[in-house]
C-alpha cells in the first residue's frame, strides 16, 4: 500500500486580502499580485504528478487551482487532471458580518472557554452577525471533504496488494482558505483519534502549501473487507448533491445546523437579508463524480458509519519557496484586481526576481 499524498494549498492574494473586513464567502478576484503568486505555484507543480484537484468554488481559490491545472496539463501533453469544484471547501461564513470592518473586540471569541470558542457563532442571539458558521460547522464541511473526496483515494491505494513491487501512489491537491485548511487538518487528526483536541495548525501565506502522507491505520484489515465496503462497485451522491452534516466533532457541546447550505427560501424564512443570498453556495456539495476518479466510498453519507481510521504524517508545512524573490508590481498595479481578459503567455514566465523553486 502506498500512502496518498495530500497537498493542501491556500489561495493567492485576493482583493479582499488587502482590506480589513470579514470576507469569508465574498467572491473577490485575485489581485494582479495574487495571480502572479498562482502562476509561480503552477510552475512549481508543473512536473509534479497529480491524480486529482479539489477546489473551493470561490474565485480566489478556484482560480489559483486553475493556474496549477493549466500548467500541469501543458507540461503533460494535454492530459487533464480531474478537477472537482465544491462549496464544501469554502472559507468560514461570517453571515451578516460579511463585508463589515474587522473588529476583534466585537467579534472575537478568543475570550471564551475552549469548547464555547469552537461552537461560537456570530449569531442573532448575540446580536452581532446572524447566520454565520461556527468553527464546528466548518469542521463538518471538512469531514465531508474527507469522506467524499479523500477517502476514495486512500481505499484505491489500499487495494494494491501489500507485496506489490510498484504500488500506485495518488497525489491529490485541495485548494481552499486559511481557516478551512486548519479545520481540514483537524479532520485528518480526528480520523486517527476521534477524541483529539483541536490545536490551530498555524497560518498560511497566500499560495503556501502543506504536504501530508495519509494511509489506513491498519491496512491488513482492509484486505479482509468485501468489495461493497471498499467501494469497488462505486456509489454516486444523491441527485441534489446535498448531504446532512456528519456528527459534531468530539469537543462540540452545542447543537448546530444540520446542513451548511441554506436555500433562498430557508434564508427568507429566518429573515436573512437579500445581500446574504448571493453569498450562499449554488453548486451541489458533491458534484457528479469524474469517471476517472476512484469510486465513491459507499458510506460517505452513512453518518452512523465511522470514517476509516487513518494515519497521517505532515511532510512539510506552509511551504512557499516558489515565492522567493517575488515583488509586488508598483504604482498600485499589483494590488489591482486581476483581469482575465488581459492574460497572456508572458504571464507564465513572469514574477520578478529569481526563478521559482520546484515542488518535489
Amino acid at each position: 500500500m502506498a500512502p496518498v499524498i495530500v497537498t493542501m494549498v491556500r489561495h493567492g492574494e485576493s482583493k479582499d486580502n488587502l482590506s480589513n473586513f470579514w470576507a469569508g464567502h465574498r467572491d473577490a478576484p485575485l489581485s494582479n499580485h495574487g495571480n502572479t503568486q498562482a502562476l509561480r505555484l503552477g510552475q512549481a507543480f508543473a512536473d509534479v504528478p497529480i491524480t486529482a484537484i479539489y477546489a473551493s468554488d470561490l474565485n480566489r481559490a478556484n482560480t489559483t487551482a486553475r493556474r496549477v491545472w493549466e500548467v500541469n496539463k501543458e507540461r503533460n501533453g494535454g492530459i487533464e487532471v480531474p478537477f472537482t469544484t465544491s462549496p464544501l471547501l469554502r472559507e468560514q461564513f461570517f453571515g451578516e458580518a460579511e463585508g463589515a470592518p474587522w473588529d476583534a473586540g466585537r467579534y472575537s471569541s478568543a475570550h471564551m472557554p475552549w469548547e464555547d470558542h469552537r461552537a461560537f457563532q456570530l449569531s442573532l442571539a448575540l446580536k452581532i452577525a446572524p447566520h454565520a458558521e461556527s468553527l464546528n460547522d466548518v469542521a463538518r464541511r471538512a469531514d465531508l471533504v474527507l469522506r467524499n473526496f479523500v477517502v476514495p483515494h486512500v481505499l484505491a491505494t489500499a487495494n494494491v496488494p501489500p507485496d506489490a513491487k510498484h504500488p500506485e501512489q495518488h497525489h491529490i491537491m485541495l485548494f481552499a482558505h486559511g481557516i478551512w485548511l486548519s479545520e481540514m487538518m483537524f479532520s485528518l487528526k480526528r480520523a486517527g483519534d476521534p477524541q483529539v483536541r483541536y490545536v490551530k495548525s498555524g497560518g498560511y501565506q497566500n499560495t503556501a502549501w502543506t504536504r501530508i502522507e495519509l494511509e489506513l491505520d491498519d491496512p491488513s484489515a482492509y484486505h479482509a473487507l468485501g468489495s461493497e465496503e471498499k467501494g469497488a462497485n462505486g456509489s454516486e451522491p444523491p441527485a441534489d448533491g446535498e448531504y446532512p452534516a456528519p456528527p459534531a466533532p468530539s469537543e462540540a457541546t452545542q447543537p448546530s445546523r444540520s446542513n451548511t447550505t441554506l436555500t433562498a427560501e430557508e434564508a427568507d424564512s429566518i429573515g436573512m437579508s437579500p445581500d446574504i443570498h448571493a453569498l450562499l453556495p449554488t453548486l451541489p456539495s458533491v458534484p457528479e463524480r469524474n469517471p476517472t476518479l476512484p469510486p465513491a466510498w459507499p458510506h460517505a453519507n452513512d453518518l452512523s458509519h465511522p470514517t476509516p481510521k487513518l494515519r497521517h504524517r505532515v511532510v512539510t508545512f506552509a511551504q512557499a519557496d516558489h515565492l522567493n524573490g517575488l515583488k509586488r508590481t508598483g504604482r498600485g498595479v499589483g494590488s489591482a484586481a486581476h483581469d482575465e481578459k488581459q492574460r497572456g503567455l508572458k504571464e507564465f514566465f513572469s514574477g520578478g526576481g529569481t526563478s521559482p523553486k520546484k515542488a518535489q
